[in-house]
């Protein structure tokens, strides 16, 4: 899973990769800067960590997370790297594919572990881009961001989503995926 991070050559923001529409197809004045995978957890849950697959080399996970606090989300620390694209273009869909577990603490009863996926679109984001963000909400919800410092409305890290928040999107739970990652606790 974390093979695609190693991919990538560096984590800061003023790292590139210049690539030209000869080698990848892309447009020739899209660039792909490195950025740090990051997380926030509001729910009750542990998230065992996640992982994002896109287009336009956005791809790349972050580590896990403990359940929120009374004082707030849980946040991991950073997990080098992840593309984050420039510009950023309308409509960028990423696959987000997570495991979270209802009972984190209780090794013996694994009936709340899960895996979810979901399909989630990328909110506009700014010229200057700081860390890839993914969001955990009660529910089995999720949002992604990238920070760029201005706020816009859509990608405030610090402030909860709001509940008609247009880019929260409900994971689904993946069967065949829960299942492989039972049998690794056994």
């Amino acid at each position: 899973m974390l093979g695609a991070l190693s991919a990538l050559s560096a984590c800061s923001g003023d790292s590139r990769l210049d690539l030209s529409d000869t080698a990848t197809g892309l447009n020739d004045k899209e660039q792909i800067y490195g950025g740090s995978a990051r997380g926030l957890n509001y729910s009750s849950d542990a998230i065992y960590g996640y992982y994002v697959t896109g287009p336009r080399g956005m791809n790349g996970g972050g580590s896990n997370m403990n359940p929120a606090s009374k004082d707030g989300p849980s946040e991991p620390g950073e997990v080098c790297c992840i593309g984050i694209p420039q510009p950023w273009q309308p409509n960028t869909q990423l696959r987000i594919e997570w495991e979270r577990d209802h009972k984190p603490f209780d090794y013996k009863d694994r009936s709340g572990l899960a895996v979810l996926t979901a399909t989630v679109t990328v909110p506009q984001y700014g010229p200057k881009t700081y860390d890839f963000w993914a969001i955990f909400l009660p529910g089995d919800q999720v949002k992604v961001m990238v920070m760029d410092g201005n706020a816009n409305g859509h990608n405030s890290v610090r402030t909860k989503p709001a509940d008609d928040d247009p880019f929260v999107v409900q994971g689904v739970r993946d069967d065949a995926l829960t299942k492989q990652a039972l049998e690794r606790y056994r």
